[in-house]
Parts: structure tokens; sequence; C-alpha cells
């Protein structure tokens, strides 16, 4: 039974220990949590049974109420019970979304190989093409919008897609296929027609404008791939950027986030449907309010900023316009080297593909490293996209020329596959991880057929070597390449199960202890908030996650059936649902 305010007040006031009067006018209000077990992810202090806060932070951890005594006696206190029963852990982080994308991608149907589980409803997985192409016109049946727009084809699971296919599915409504990585959409020739760009002529404009590598786009196809996706983006933004469906999607986000326990995120590249400045104002809509439990950090992309010429007022002008208490903006970049992994667009090195074709760059190498060099020596933090091992090579090639900074760190974002040989690089450089494991999980049966063949895509998410080398790693969802589900990504990490049942390279597995340090503290970590975030520990933000049981105890193989009951977002609590 819970017990009341005026019985916890009794039961703290009668504790005999003695305050100063000075430290009894700090923090005069204390709210102390009770649970079955706050597993603090601090090596110093790891478990405890009672946390005081005040003002939103953390006061104090210990096992029992007299330990809290100096911070509560003399002081209006109040004992929370409702989580006697359960466990907390540090407020869960994604450090790797994009809210726009989401909020986008939350207004559309899903018809994916994997089962997606949405405000929006419930789809179930498509593996096969017979069953994608039911999916599909069943969701095009159901839908009034036009255009058409459904996320989640690909190629190895859906068979091929084109012009032509979606022409005979809809020949007179302009129908818009979301591939599964968003890197690439697909098109018939009415939604062409709607954007002006039936003609040939029309059509190499467009994608000369974007300065587009021509290669990325196909008129005959209908396809828009990497650079030439700004194309098919900007056509797209009347339609999926109108303010009641941002509002909406942004709802959705927060309620996702909230129902799987994340109070913080980061938005790695904040102004990829318009601005820097028309992105951060939505975002900061959404998020800067009393009542939202969760904080984000916006981060814009390198190719964004190629028009500023002094970073350091841009970067004063906007933390000034955008940052709150619960909107961040630091010192740090995004930069993004190879293609996408879900659609095998990554730079690979020797024996390259099966079928011989090559990856593709979204920043060829003499542009990356000019962003390299630009950004470190203006005292940016570095976070870099980067997904093949060729596209690894030359990311690590640069780096190493790069003069040592200790002030600032370095990020490498999904390295969906790297050698042994690159992950020792990494950690004699230093470097940071920020690891996308649902790769393994979706195409780790696919890609051993198909793409990288056998024996390369049973290591994909290289990330037991990682833990063995000691490099700091954090998990992330990039919604919707996975579930905005950090328990779920630290189960895939801490098994490495496809969606077949196999389990691949087992030796990659990480430890139960690193893949919940890698949805916590290293996850605040490889975003610069660790001091602030990532662990249940004195002076940092009082964020909880509760749990219905402990996940030491639960096991690894279990990580996914933990229920997430809500969160606490600086000492106050919000229920999942």
């Amino acid at each position: 039974m819970e017990m009341t305010r005026r019985q916890g007040l009794a039961l703290l006031g009668s504790l005999p220990l003695a305050a100063s009067a000075a430290a009894a006018s700090n923090f005069n209000k204390v709210r102390v949590f009770e649970a079955a077990r706050i597993i603090t992810m601090e090596p110093s202090l790891p478990v405890g049974r009672f946390v005081a806060t005040a003002s939103g932070i953390i006061l104090a951890v210990s096992d029992t109420l007299d330990g809290l005594a100096p911070w509560t006696h003399g002081r209006e206190v109040e004992l929370d019970r409702r989580f006697a029963g359960k466990v907390l852990l540090p407020g869960l982080i994604d450090p790797h979304i994009h809210p726009m994308q989401s909020a986008v991608m939350l207004n559309l149907p899903f018809v994916a190989p994997d089962a997606w589980d949405l405000p929006s409803g419930q789809y179930k997985g498509a593996l096969t093409p017979d069953a994608y192409w039911a999916a599909l016109h069943g969701e095009l049946a159901r839908s009034n919008d036009t255009p058409f727009i459904c996320w989640g084809h690909h190629e190895l699971f859906h068979g091929p897609l084109d012009r032509a296919k979606l022409d005979a599915l809809a020949p007179d409504r302009p129908v818009i296929i979301w591939q599964r990585s968003f890197h690439e959409v697909i098109v018939n020739t009415a939604a062409l027609t709607l954007w002006g760009l039936a003609d040939k002529g029309a059509f190499d404009a467009a994608v000369a404008a974007v300065k587009a590598d021509p290669a990325h786009a196909d008129l005959s196809r209908g396809h828009f791939s990497e650079t030439a996706l700004a194309v098919a983006l900007m056509k797209m933004q009347p339609v999926i950027l109108a303010p009641e469906k941002i509002r909406k999607g942004m709802a959705a986000l927060q309620q996702l986030m909230r129902q799987n326990g994340v109070t913080t995120t980061s938005d790695m590249a904040t102004g990829i449907f318009a601005s820097f400045e028309a992105e951060a104002g939505m975002i900061k809509a959404a998020f800067e309010h009393p009542g939202n439990p969760s904080r984000i950090m916006l981060m814009p992309a390198a190719s964004r900023m190629e028009g500023v010429q002094d970073l350091d007022a841009w970067l004063n002008t906007v933390s000034r316009t955008f940052a709150g208490p619960h909107v961040r903006v630091d010192r740090r970049v995004k930069m993004l080297a190879d293609g996408a992994f879900f659609a095998l667009n990554m730079r690979m090195n020797p024996p390259g593909y099966l079928d011989g074709h090559q990856g593709k760059w979204i920043t060829e190498p003499d542009a990356l490293r000019a962003q390299f060099r630009r950004f470190w020596e203006a005292g940016f933090h570095l976070h870099i996209h980067v997904n093949g091992d060729e596209g690894l090579d030359v990311v690590l090639d640069e780096l190493e020329r790069l003069p040592v900074r200790n002030v600032q760190t370095i990020t490498l974002e999904h390295l969906g596959y790297s050698t042994e040989a690159q992950n020792q690089r990494v950690a004699r450089l230093g470097l940071m991880v920020s690891a996308q494991p649902n790769y393994i999980r979706v195409l780790g049966d696919a890609y051993g057929r198909e793409g990288l063949g056998p024996g390369r895509a049973e290591v994909m998410n290289r990330l037991g070597s990682l833990e063995r080398k000691g490099v700091p790693l954090g998990l992330h969802s990039d919604f919707n390449m996975a579930p905005i589900d950090p328990l779920y990504l630290a189960w895939i990490a801490a098994n490495r199960v496809t969606l077949d049942g196999h389990v691949k390279a087992p030796q990659e597995r990480l430890s139960l202890d690193k893949a919940l340090r890698a949805i916590t503290i290293e996850a605040a970590q490889v975003i610069g908030m660790d001091a602030m975030i990532g662990s249940i520990a004195a002076g940092k933000k009082a964020d909880f996650t509760v749990l219905d049981r402990d996940p030491y105890k639960a096991g690894a193989a279990a990580l996914r059936d933990i229920k997430v009951e809500g969160v606490v977002f600086e000492g106050d609590y919000s229920p999942a649902m």
C-alpha cells in the first residue's frame, strides 16, 4: 500500500539525525522514492532502495531511510512508495533519432519485413513478396490520402520494385513507396506527373538543382536515393510537413518514448526536411512544455552548414532561440560518409557485394575530409554516420590525421560492418560508437543469401569486439530503422537472434551489463551528457525508468519482455500509458 505524504513525514521526521540551519534552507521540499531495487549504473554504488530528489535533481541514494537523513531531517519530505515493488533504472536514452522523420513516418502505414506496434496500429511483418503485395493492396484500399505514401519495402524480402510495377498497382493515383532505409523512394508515373518531373529535362534539372549525384536518380525506375532523395523530400514537403500531421506525429513520438522508458534523445541531423531553424522551431513547440517527460538535443548536419561563415555566431543564435529546459543545443555536428545499410548502399571493401554493385557515398571522401577539418578546428564534437568497411577506412584514415584534442570527442554512428582490425583502430583512437543493432536482427539472414554473403553477414554489428576493447558504446533506434525501445535494442545486442530465429556470431553478443550500460550511462556518454544523466547519482537529473522486474535477474534472453511502467523525469512521474 502506498504510504501517504503525512505518514512519510512522520517517519522521516523521527529519524535521530541533525542538519545545519544553512543546509535546511536549501531543497526545502524533498521527495524520496522507494523501490524494490534501484540500479544506479554507478560502479561505486551500484544498487539501493531509496533515492532522495529535490528541484529535479538527485540528492542521494541509500539502502535505508536512515542513510538519507542528512538530506531529510528538518525538511518537508514526501515518501513516495508507489514503486516499492518495482525496479528503478536510470532514465533510458536513445542517443540517435530524427524527430521530424519520426513525426512524418508515424503518419504513414508500415509494410516492412519486421512487425511494428505503433500508436497508429499494429503492422505485421511481411517476409515474402506475396505478403508484401497483399499488405500493400490492403493499405492502399484503406487510405484516402493523395498521394499515398507507404514505408518499409525491402527488395531482398519483397522483390524488385520500380515505376512500372507501381503504375500497374495504381495507374491514376500518385503512389510513393519509402524504402526500408528511409534513404530511397520509388514513385509511379502519377506521382512524377504531380511533381512536374515526368519529363526527362525537368527530372534532370531537379536532380542538378540539389547538386545530387546523377547516378542516385533514375527516371525510368521512378527512383530517388541518397543525395537525390532531396528532390523527393522537397516535393513531398507540403503533404508530409502539414502542421496538423507534424503535431500528431510529434505526439505519437513522445508517446513511444514514454511507453518505452526514454527520457532523453538526440536529433542526429536537425534539418532533414527543412532548414535547421524551421525544424528546430517545430521540435521546440512539441518538446518545450512543462508536462513533457523528456528532453532532446538538436544537432546540425555538416552538409547544411556550408553557407554558415561564423559558426560561433550561428551556434550562439540558435542556442538563444531554441534551447530550454527540454531542448538542448551543444557544440556537436553530424556528418554522413557512406550510404544506407538497409539499402545495401554502404561502401564495402573487397570482396564487395555478391552482385558486383558498388555502394554510394552520401558525402564524397574529399568533401568529408574538409568537413572533418573545418568542424574539428572549430572545436565541435563529431558524430559520423558510417556503415561499410570501406567507408570506415576513409573515416579512420582522416581521423588519424586530425590533431589530438582531449576536450573533443568523436562518435561513429551506426557502424554496421567493421573488421576486427578496424575495431582495434577505433579503440586505439579513443573513439566512441553509437550502434544500430537492428541490422543483425532484420538483415542477418537476408544479407547472408544476397548482398554480403556468408562470413560477413554473420558479423554485422561486431559489438562484442568493441566491448572487449573497452570502447564506450550506445545503442540507438534511428527510428524508424528500429523501434524506439531501448530494452528491445539491448535484447538484440545481447542475443543476436534474427527474424528467422537464428543466432549469428554469438561471440559478438554484448554482455548483459554492457547492453544495459549502452542504453543508460554509455548512451549518455556518446552524446556528451553523462555528467547530467545516464546513472542515478547525486547531482544528476532525477530521471528514472520504472520496470516491473530487475533486468539483471531476468537475464539477457528476457530483456525484451520487461515491462516499462512509466518514467520519472526530473522528479515527476508519468505513467507509460
